[in-house]
């Protein structure tokens, strides 16, 4: 071959990245038949991409378009191959809706928590690639000129291409695909949720009753963020990260068998506050069901409200009487600890309202770990046990049972403020989801499409003012299977609530309560997956 010969470097500049994110994939991911089903699908892609090229007469289009083409290209295998090299799993739609109500903070600490040496060297790679690509532009880009006749043939060939990557699946997680038809399905349901103004005060619910004879309530719901129930003291954890709890376990109802429907926060949250999922025509919210009973609803959250667009939660939260934000951080600017609630905690405490409904919305564990506790709380420094025993695997778990501590602390001081007001209250505390923490993976985060058990299994407690217990008789086992996407349910039997839908048999205090069928992620069963097939 004579690489002076224009077409040779021409297939050469085309071939080479799909070569190196090849090899790539071959000595730094879990390397499998996936693997070689990217391959040819890139392949594919890249000729499908370089056919349109040809259909224009205009060498200076081609060249405009091919400059185009080859750096979407060079992004789509970069982001398609890292995420891969991440979470050990192909590229979803999911993914893409994480992103679009991701801030640009909450970007850089992903990218500071993840981004390693192999992605960092990929980068480069793929950098030279585009180097070389526009060093040799001179000498390659007059492209062939074809004729009508071969400009069909073309067409016919480019037709092919994408059948044969529909009738294969192999266009499923191609990056562009996925990225508009993601993006589509986003905007899509962004509309829909606009038209259940869940940011309105009053929602859907009919005949809503607080039925207690007590005039003066204050209910509390903490919402954590990432926390994995094993890494708990208080459910058999070795290491005593939750000294607080522990202190109060008679006093605290802790549930052992909960679980959320999703691996990420506006999965999850999505169905755990809302009463039909959005999957009926009509749509409410917890807040919604507060205000109808006549509390007034204080929204407080150390969560970032917004990405490129208004999220969920930030829809339902306006939807409160009084909502603060306290976690502006952008880009460079450092992300205040949980503790800045606690003044607006007070504050709410302190309103003349006779009933108050109050959300924390806390970082609780969220990555990056060591910056959800001030250094105070750094008391587990000593080699954890885990089955990987890297570096990083070991800061990690420190730092993540370190957060779990402070979360435990925080959650302390909502109980002390709430115990002072001496009237019928509750303090609720559940995390949106879990974390995998190097339990049976050599990974920390967590993902819907490649889950592990650790991923959904949430600490799940109750604590209860003596008046609360007095008047509201519970029906208790700490044992039963339950999944969030039913909590309204139990949130409203909790709190004496009744209204018109109500089901006693999705309340995990109902003597009614019905187990059901625990569905995760798009369609899998829980109880009845084989997670070993997920270990490594």
């Amino acid at each position: 071959m004579n690489l002076r010969n224009t077409k040779y470097r021409f297939i050469i500049i085309w071939l080479l990245p799909v070569l190196i994110t090849f090899f790539y994939e071959f000595f730094f991911t879990e390397f499998n038949f996936s693997r070689l089903e990217n391959f040819f699908e890139n392949i594919l892609f890249a000729i499908a991409m370089l056919l349109t090229v040809l259909w224009f007469n205009s060498v200076k289009i081609q060249y405009i378009l091919q400059s185009i083409y080859y750096v979407v290209f060079l992004i789509c295998l970069f982001f398609e191959t890292a995420f891969y090299s991440l979470f050990k799993t192909q590229f979803s739609a999911s993914a893409i809706f994480i992103a679009l109500e991701t801030n640009i903070a909450e970007a850089k600490e992903f990218l500071q928590f993840y981004i390693d040496t192999p992605i960092i060297l990929f980068f480069g790679s793929l950098t030279c690639c585009l180097f070389l690509f526009f060093r040799n532009k001179s000498s390659f880009f007059n492209l062939i000129l074809l004729s009508k006749k071969k400009k069909f043939l073309a067409g016919g060939f480019f037709i092919v291409i994408l059948v044969t990557l529909k009738v294969t699946k192999l266009i499923v997680p191609n990056f562009p695909y996925l990225l508009f038809k993601a993006s589509y399905e986003y905007y899509d349901e962004q509309k829909k949720m606009q038209a259940f103004h869940i940011d309105k005060p009053v929602g859907s619910f009919v005949n809503v009753e607080h039925k207690t004879k007590n005039k003066q309530a204050t209910y509390v719901l903490i919402i954590g963020e990432s926390t994995n129930k094993n890494h708990l003291g208080v459910y058999g954890y070795y290491r005593q990260t939750t000294p607080n709890i522990e202190k109060r376990r008679k006093d605290i109802l802790i549930y052992d068998n909960v679980i959320s429907s999703h691996a990420y926060t506006i999965g999850s949250l999505k169905e755990a506050l809302t009463l039909n999922n959005f999957k009926k025509q009509e749509e409410a919210s917890i807040i919604q069901l507060m205000n109808q009973a006549g509390f007034k609803t204080f929204w407080l959250s150390n969560q970032r409200p917004i990405g490129p667009f208004e999220s969920l939660v930030t829809k339902i939260s306006k939807a409160s009487n009084v909502y603060n934000y306290t976690n502006s951080a952008i880009s460079g600017s450092t992300t205040p600890y949980d503790e800045v609630l606690l003044p607006y905690l007070e504050k709410a405490l302190r309103d003349p309202a006779p009933k108050k409904f109050v959300v924390l919305h806390i970082l609780g564990t969220h990555l990056k770990y060591k910056d959800r506790f001030p250094e105070k709380f750094k008391k587990f420094t000593k080699k954890p046990k885990s089955k990987f025993n890297s570096a990083l695997a070991l800061s990690r778990r420190n730092d993540y049972d370190n957060a779990i501590l402070y979360n435990d602390y925080i959650i302390e001081q909502v109980i002390k403020k709430v115990e002072q007001k001496n009237e019928s209250s509750y303090v609720f505390y559940f995390a949106d989801h879990g974390e995998e923490m190097y339990e049976v993976r050599d990974f920390a985060g967590h993902l819907d499409d490649n889950p592990t058990k650790g991923m959904f299994e949430i600490p799940f407690l109750l604590w209860q003012s003596d008046k609360f217990k007095a008047e509201n008789k519970l029906h208790i086992d700490l044992k039963r299977p339950y999944v969030l996407d039913d909590f309204i349910h139990s949130l409203a039997d909790l709190s004496q609530i009744d209204f018109t839908g109500k089901k006693n048999d999705k309340s995990i205090f109902s003597e009614k309560f019905i187990p059901k069928t625990r569905i995760i992620g798009e369609n899998l069963d829980f109880d009845n997956y084989d997670w070993e097939s997920n270990e490594e």
